[in-house]
Order: structure tokens, then C-alpha cells, then sequence
């Protein structure tokens, strides 16, 4: 089906007109969102708009501001997302999309892509959640305006920028396992612009309880104890100031973000460490510009100019991690620049998008002894990005038919230096400095969207999505990693054949009754995908020697009365199944895939105050590849209670003073996400939040 994308493409493109007519740019103002009920969740969103055939959720954060909450705990709420954790609170956490690897998704912040080409995942602790806005997941690939293919999907994450008076807000929050964190935020206006500022503390010890089996999982258990969690402690410090303003038609956003963390690695339960840490320190810094009636009338021009720039400081001085020289320092710099011009030709019912991405990222590693002086620095790695995406969105039948065909073609040219230390690369290349490695891709995908019922409170309708998506190999699997990982730079790129379809119902029934819904399936083909194999007794080799299927359906049903009930329900039922060549894999379920997963929330709230009980069920799941007994991870749920209280408000100023208590996992259930890595049983946090 994938293969006829050139002909949809072609006669989607032929539609489009040679000539301009003038047509004013429609200008969307956001909906006031009620914090409590959040009951304009489906508000107006331009990037949403960008995207109209695809399977995607825009989740507000204002009533994150009163509970104790962080990015993967609302991201593994919803349907088709699954995050991983080696641990609780601050530990580091991955994303998967649909069943895909963490590694086959895209993670961006306001627009620029923040996933690190070393290892490809990007672990969810290390990004900002406190001064966002929002978050948009995007399932069904990524949306025009964005750079880079994802095989799994898309996660945005939205900074605050726009409010409507000044607000000052001071929150103190803490609870188990000395768990503290303070925040300060001001937004304020001025002529034509306003500010946001924010700074963060956090800490905590998650010095928690937990079975410590001794590694002896069903042959022993008599020489099971309750230990207690050492060395996972964390210091996490943050700071973000954005500045918006107006220049004629011009929208000017400077955005900037800081972190730095400082925490222990823990290990695995049965082999903990004492003093094996880290320190991350973490810039992000982007400007975006949008002008409407750029020229002409009906074009608008959008620019984005951005640099990530991180530091990661690595300490093993007993080698508890690794041998030889155990400590390290990585700094990775990634530079950009994106243009993305925007044609309404309403009166021909088509909408030209184009979007052209230059991108540059360095990596950097040093070796560093057990005192942290440095040994000897690996070749700087480099990676150069070019990319032109072109869409047509037609609309037809008074736009209740859009056909969104588009292409993306992208260009990566990576390059290594010489490791003068290796004797193999002397031997082999005695005359190469660097290695060089080009790829170009031509991406196609077909979007379709049919509005069968739109009314003024209500809306029914169809989507549908084909596309191709690749992932382009890290730098650890095209070049290695000394005395652990042979690099191989003729690694072909993974690759997927994605499609889906379902259904989405938006109505608003009688006084202050809101209901969402969806229900989809999805289905992935993905080939080539890269897995590590033994290449001698203490070394590895990437090769491309997976194949796998993944197919599902999810829905999702959010439910909310104004006058005091929020319901919400999500629900996930995938099989994903490898179909490599190899008999040990092929058939074998994909490892840490659940084929359920479900979570639901029911809150009772008024004026003063909420009450809420969560609910979430994760499937029974392989924890390795080959689906041996001993990796086979039980089914398991959780509860959580919360409750908050108003205990001031003023309407008029807006001031108000907010109390709030929580039980998370209330029945103390001792699981482990990851082999070794247990999550916290039972937890109470506190909070309080006062705006003026």
C-alpha cells in the first residue's frame, strides 16, 4: 500500500494552483482553559492544524502546578504511550510509543529536536516539565513543521509564553523518602510583549524499601530481605526565562532553559553501588519568529534558530560500573535553523506548507581516571542535517474532506575521526583521518480526514495515515565505543511501513456536559532493525538482523460535567512480535511490550476543592528477547488517591491559596519496571501553592 505513495503524492500536488489570490491569513485566539476541569483541552492548536488527518493529544499542565507530578507520570497515563523506569522519582526514564523502541521516537521542546545521535533515546529526567505549558503527542508520525522521521511517533513539549494577567506563584511541595521541591514563577506584560520566569529546586533521597531476591529469582528464596534503596539520591536545580513580543506582524519568542542534576546510580537491586554518580548540566536556548501576510497576503513565514548544549559528568572511582578507566565527560552541541513558509489558498481549498532544516551536532567524550583527570579523548563525532518537507492539504466538500499528501527528503552526513590509539584502525585505514558516512532518504506519507457530522457542539469523523519512517543509526552503533562496542559503519537504517485508522468524537451535550473520544488501530512493519551481537568474548557488534511487527488499537474518552465530575479512560491492546531470522527471536514477543495497558481517573471537584482516585494497569510482559521464564514480568496495577482544597481565592485579583495530600501505589505494590531496577511501594506527598 505504502508503495503507491508516489502516485497519491503526484495527483495531490497537481491540484495545486499556479497562480495567487490574495487571502487574509485567519488569526486563532486561544481559549481560556479552566484549570480544574480542563475543560477546554481541545482547544485551538496551530501545530494541531498543521496536522488535521493525524491520531494526536494536547495534555494542559495547569493542575500540575498544585500535585506532585512529573513528566512520566502524565505521559504513562496515556493511551499507546508506555514509559520505562529504572527506579522511582528521577531516575532515568524512556519513552516508546506504540510498541516501538525508545530510540524510534521523537522528542522536541517548542519545536527543536532535543534526542541525543549518540545513543538515539533521551532519558525523560534530564527535560524540563515545571515551566511547560502543555505536551502534544503526535502518534501518527511526524507533523509538517518538525524535522526529522519517526518510526514511532512524536512528543512536543510546549513552554509557557502566553497568560493574561501577571501571575506570581511560589509552590513547596514534598513527601516521602525527604522529597522536596520549591518553585517560584512570575509572568508578567509590557507593551506589545511579556516575560516568564521560573526557578526550580528539587532533591530527594528515594531511599525506599524493597525485595532484594539476591539474584536468585526462583531457586532460592529463602535468603530474600527487605534492603533499602542506597546511592539514588538526586539534587536537580532549574531556571527558564522566556520573553514574548511583537514587532509589527511579527511574533518574536526567546526561550531558554536550564538543568543541571546531580544523583546517584544506584545499580541493580542485588549488586547496589556506593558512590557511582553523575552530573548533567543541560542549555537549551531558541528563538522563533512568526509574520503573518509575509509578502502576500495569505503567506506566513515561520523561523526557528536554536542551540542544545549539555554537559555529562560520569563518576565510577571503585569501578563498581566498569573497568579500566571508569569515570567520563560528554559534551554534545547542536546548532540549527529552520524555515517554514505557509500559503493559504482557500479559495483554490488547499493549504502549501514547506519546511527547510539545516542541523549540526557535535560530540565530544573523554576517558577519565578514578581521580576524574582525563586519559585520552575519543575523535570528535559530527553529524550534518539537511532536510526539505513539502504538504498539500486540499479541503473539499465545504471542509469536511481533507487529503494531506506530503514528502519529506533528508540528507545525513556523519563523520568520525581517526582514533590514533587503535591499532586496528591503523591497520585497516593507514591512510584515513576521518570516516565518513552519507545517507539521503525520501520519506512519503498520505494523511485523510472526513468530517461525516459537524455541528456547533458536535463533531464525528474519520482518520486515516500511511507513511514511511526511518531511523538513522547513533554514533555508538555506526562507530563504537572503545573495548565494548565494534562500530559498523555499513549499518543500513531502520525502517517502517506505518498505518492508521479510526474514529474521533468532540461533543459539548446540554449545560456544561464535554465529551472526547477516539478509538484507532495502528499497525507498524519495521525492517532492519539493529541488534547487538557478540563479536568476540568481550566486545559487540551492531548488526541489521530484526524485523518486527507491531499492530494494535487504543482509545481514549475523557469525559467532563462542569458542575463537578472529570472521567477520564485510557486503553492500549497491542501484539508486537519479532521476525528476525534468527529461530531463537522469530515469533518471540518484542521484551518489555505489554498487550494490555490501560489507566482511568474519576474526580469529584467544586470551587474549593477535588477529590480524584487514578487507576493503572500494565500487562504481563518478557523482559528479553528470547521470552525466557525467568524474564517474565507479572501483570501489575496501582491506585493513587488525591485531594486538594482551596483555602483562598479571589476572583477578581486571581490570587489564591491552594492545599493538597496524595497516596501513590496505596496498596504498597513492590514491582520492578527493568531487571534489578524496583519501583517505590507506597508514597505521600504534600503540597501547597500560592499565586498572587
Amino acid at each position: 500500500m505504502v508503495s503507491k505513495f508516489n502516485l497519491f503524492l503526484c495527483m495531490g500536488f497537481l491540484l495545486g494552483p499556479i497562480l495567487l489570490y490574495g487571502q487574509e491569513t485567519p488569526k486563532k485566539e486561544p481559549e481560556t482553559i479552566e484549570i480544574k476541569a480542563n475543560v477546554q483541552s481541545s482547544s485551538q492548536n496551530s501545530n494541531f492544524s498543521k496536522n488535521p488527518t493525524g491520531f494526536q493529544k494536547e495534555i494542559h499542565l495547569d493542575s500540575a502546578n498544585t500535585r506532585y507530578t512529573s513528566l512520566p507520570d502524565i505521559l504513562n497515563r496515556e493511551a499507546g504511550v508506555r514509559i520505562r523506569q529504572y527506579g522511582g522519582l528521577g531516575s532515568y526514564s524512556t519513552l516508546s510509543l506504540r510498541g516501538t523502541n525508545p530510540n524510534q521516537s521523537k522528542i522536541y521542546w517548542n519545536g527543536v529536536p532535543i534526542n541525543n545521535s549518540f545513543g538515539g533515546e533521551i532519558n525523560l529526567a534530564d527535560l524540563p516539565f515545571d515551566n511547560l505549558e502543555k505536551i502534544e503527542i503526535y502518534k501518527s508520525g511526524t507533523p509538517a513543521g518538525f524535522s526529522g522521521s519517526a518510526i514511532g511517533g512524536s512528543i512536543n513539549l510546549v513552554s509557557k509564553t502566553k497568560f493574561e494577567k501577571p501571575i506570581t506563584r511560589v509552590n513547596l511541595m514534598g513527601g516521602s523518602f525527604k522529597t522536596a521541591k520549591t518553585t517560584v514563577t512570575h509572568m508578567d506584560q509590557f507593551t506589545n510583549g511579556s516575560y516568564f520566569v521560573q526557578a526550580l529546586h528539587e532533591t530527594s533521597d528515594q531511599n525506599f524499601t524493597y525485595l532484594n531476591n539476591k539474584g536468585t529469582v526462583l531457586f532460592n528464596t529463602y535468603d530474600d530481605t527487605i534492603d533499602e534503596r542506597k546511592n539514588a539520591q538526586f539534587r536537580k536545580t532549574g531556571f527558564t526565562g522566556n520573553l514574548s513580543f511583537d514587532i509589527g506582524k511579527t511574533k518574536i519568542n526567546l526561550l531558554n532553559d536550564y538543568i543541571h542534576r546531580k544523583q546517584g546510580l544506584p545499580g541493580p537491586g542485588n549488586r547496589q553501588t556506593t558512590s557511582v554518580g553523575r552530573v548533567f548540566s543541560k542549555l537549551s536556548s531558541a528563538i522563533t519568529t512568526e509574520t503573518n501576510e509575509f509578502i502576500f497576503t495569505n503567506l506566513t513565514l515561520e523561523t526557528k534558530t536554536y542551540g542544545n548544549f549539555s554537559k555529562d559528568d560520569l563518576f565510577d572511582p571503585k569501578s563498581e560500573f566498569s573497568f579500566g578507566t571508569p569515570n567520563a565527560y560528554t559534551k554534545t552541541n547542536q546548532y540549527g535553523f529552520q524555515l517554514s513558509p505557509t500559503l493559504y489558498l482557500l479559495d483554490y481549498y488547499q493549504v502549501l506548507r514547506a519546511s527547510v532544516l539545516t542541523e549540526q551536532e557535535f560530540f565530544t567524550r573523554y576517558e577519565k581516571r578514578a581521580n576524574h583527570e582525563t586519559e585520552r579523548k575519543e575523535p570528535k563525532k559530527r553529524r550534518d542535517t539537511q532536510s526539505f518537507t513539502f504538504q498539500d492539504e486540499i479541503r473539499l466538500f465545504s471542509n469536511r474532506l481533507f487529503l494531506v499528501p506530503q514528502v519529506r527528503f533528508e540528507r545525513y552526513t556523519d563523520r568520525f575521526g581517526k582514533d590514533e590509539t587503535s591499532i586496528r584502525n591503523q591497520l585497516l585505514d593507514p591512510l584515513t583521518d576521518v570516516f565518513t558516512v552519507r545517507q539521503n532518504f525520501t520519506n512519503p506519507s498520505f494523511g485523510l480526514k472526513i468530517i461525516w457530522i459537524k455541528k456547533e457542539n458536535w463533531e464525528w469523523g474519520t482518520l486515516a495515515n500511511i507513511s514511511k519512517d526511518f531511523r538513522i543509526p547513533s554514533f555508538i552503533e555506526l562507530f563504537g565505543e572503545r573495548g565494548s562496542i565494534v562500530g559498523n559503519t555499513k549499518l543500513r537504517p531502520e525502517q517502517s511501513r506505518n498505518g492508521d485508522f479510526g474514529f474521533y468524537l468532540h461533543t459539548k451535550i446540554g449545560s456544561g456536559w464535554k465529551i472526547q473520544s477516539d478509538v484507532s488501530y495502528f499497525q507498524k512493519r519495521i525492517y532492519d532493525m539493529i541488534l547487538f551481537l557478540p563479536n568476540s568474548q568481550f566486545t559487540l557488534r551492531p548488526e541489521n538482523v530484526d524485523q518486527a511487527f507491531i499492530r494494535g488499537a487504543e482509545t481514549s474518552h475523557n469525559i467532563i460535567w462542569n458542575k463537578g465530575l472529570k472521567f477520564n479512560f485510557n486503553y492500549t491492546y497491542q501484539d508486537a512480535r519479532n521476525y528476525s531470522d534468527s529461530p531463537a527471536l522469530n515469533g518471540k514477543y518484542l521484551p518489555l511490550r505489554s498487550k494490555s495497558q490501560g489507566s482511568a481517573l474519576l474526580a469529584f471537584f467544586n470551587e474549593t476543592s477535588e477529590i480524584g482516585i487514578e487507576y493503572q494497569y500494565i500487562g504481563a510482559n518478557f523482559r528479553d528477547r528470547t521470552n525466557e521464564y525467568l524474564g517474565f514480568l507479572p501483570a501489575r496495577q496501582f491506585w493513587n488517591l488525591y485531594i486538594q482544597y482551596s483555602a483562598y481565592k479571589n476572583k477578581e485579583t486571581g490570587n489564591e491559596l491552594i492545599f493538597g495530600f496524595e497516596v501513590r501505589n496505596v496498596t504498597d505494590k513492590r514491582v520492578e519496571d527493568l531487571v534489578g531496577y524496583p519501583l517505590p511501594g507506597r508514597s505521600y506527598y504534600l503540597t501547597g501553592s500560592y499565586r498572587f
